[in-house]
C-alpha cells in the first residue's frame, strides 16, 4: 500500500471521543490570542524522550503549522521530568503561544501544568496523558486500549492453549497501563502473566530485563512489550537465546515492520499494534489552532490501531511510519 493511501485509511480511522468543546470552556477564561495566524503562532514541543515515533509526530505538526504559518520550538526532556520542568519555563520565558506536551511522568506533570495555566499558555497533551486531563486543554494519542486488544487477538490465534507470558511494563505510563489492561482482557485466563517488569520503553532496558525473564521462566510462551523500543531488546535477547518465544508490541515503527518482514511467519515477532504518529502530531496541531482562534476543537481525539504481522508487513514502509 503506497503511504497516501495508507495515511488516507489510517486518517478514516480516526475516532474522536467525547465532548465538542471551545476555548472557553477549556481553561481559565478565554485563551484564544489577539495574533493574527497569518503573523504565525509560536508553538513549544516537548517530548520524553528521543526517538522515531516523536520525529514523526512533530512532522505532523510542521504539516500544519507550515501550511498555516507560524513556528515550533522542539526540546527533548531526555527522560527527566526536571530537565522537562525546565523547558517548559524556557517556553513561558520565550513567550509560546501553545505547547505541545509529552510528559515523562504523568504523576509529575502537576508542576509544569500549573506553570502554563499561570501563565495563561493552553496545552495540547499528545500520546502519553497526564495525570489530570483535566489540567490541558486537550488530548490527542492513539487509542491505546486498542492496542493492547490487538496484541491479544494476535496472541489467542497464534497460542490457542494459552501459556505463560511476561510483559515489559514502563511504570508512570498512562498508555503502557490501557495496553497491558487491553492485552489481559482479551487474552483471559488462558495465559498466565507470571513476570511483569519495567522495561523502560527503550531497546537496552528491555534486552536486560528480558534476559532475566528468559533465565526465571524457562517455559514462557510469549512476552508483551509496550512499545517497539523495549521490543527491540526483548528481540535480541530471545534470538540469541534460541527459544521461540513470540514477541507483541505496539507502535508499529520501523524496526518492528523489519524484523517481522526479514523473518516471516515463522519468525518470533508476531505482531506490532500499529499507530500513526504523524496523525497524532497532525490533529493535535489542528486543535491547538482552533483554540488560539477561538474556535469549538474535540476536548480528546483519539485514533484507533490495527495489527501489522507477516501477513500484511509487505504493505507497510519498514523505512519510514504510517
Amino acid at each position: 500500500m503506497k503511504k497516501k493511501k495508507m495515511m488516507s485509511v489510517i486518517v478514516a480511522m480516526i475516532l474522536v471521543v467525547g465532548m465538542l468543546g471551545c476555548s472557553k470552556e477549556s481553561g481559565e477564561g478565554d485563551t484564544s490570542k489577539e495574533k493574527s495566524t497569518k503573523e504565525g503562532y509560536k508553538f513549544g514541543f516537548t517530548e520524553w524522550a528521543a526517538g522515531s515515533f516523536f520525529d514523526a509526530c512533530y512532522d505532523g505538526v510542521m504539516s500544519v503549522v507550515e501550511e498555516k504559518g507560524g513556528e515550533v520550538i522542539r526540546v527533548e526532556a531526555q527522560s527527566d521530568s526536571n530537565i522537562q520542568l525546565g523547558i517548559i519555563e524556557d517556553f513561558i520565558a520565550q513567550d509560546v503561544d501553545c505547547v505541545f506536551y509529552n510528559p515523562v511522568d504523568a504523576e509529575a506533570s502537576g508542576p509544569a501544568l500549573m506553570l502554563l495555566k499561570e501563565a495563561g499558555i493552553p496545552v495540547v497533551n499528545f500520546d502519553l496523558a497526564v495525570a489530570n486531563t483535566d489540567d490541558v486543554d486537550a488530548f490527542v494519542a492513539t487509542d491505546h486500549y486498542s492496542a493492547g486488544v490487538v496484541a491479544g487477538e494476535h496472541m489467542i490465534k497464534d497460542y490457542p492453549e494459552g501459556g505463560k507470558i511476561a510483559i515489559l511494563d514502563r511504570t508512570n505510563d498512562n498508555a503502557a497501563s490501557q495496553r497491558i489492561e487491553g492485552l489481559l482482557d482479551t487474552v483471559g485466563e488462558k495465559f498466565e502473566v507470571v513476570s511483569r517488569l519495567d522495561g523502560g520503553g527503550k531497546p537496552e532496558t528491555g534486552l536486560s530485563i528480558t534476559e532475566d525473564i528468559l533465565q526465571a521462566n524457562p517455559d514462557l510462551v510469549a512476552i508483551y512489550c509496550i512499545n517497539d523500543e523495549c521490543a527491540q531488546g526483548a528481540y535480541s535477547a530471545i534470538t540469541a537465546s534460541g527459544k521461540n518465544i513470540g514477541i507483541y508490541s505496539a507502535n508499529g515503527g520501523p524496526e518492528a515492520k523489519a524484523a517481522i518482514k526479514k523473518d516471516g511467519a515463522e519468525g518470533i515477532w508476531k505482531c506490532t499494534a500499529a499507530q500513526s504518529p504523524f496523525t497524532v502530531g497532525q490533529k493535535s496541531a489542528e486543535v491547538a489552532y482552533k483554540i488560539l482562534e477561538g474556535k469549538d476543537f474535540e476536548k480528546e481525539t483519539l485514533i484507533s490501531t490495527f495489527a501489522i504481522d507477516a501477513s500484511n508487513v509487505s504493505e507497510y514502509s519498514d523505512s519510514d511510519w504510517q
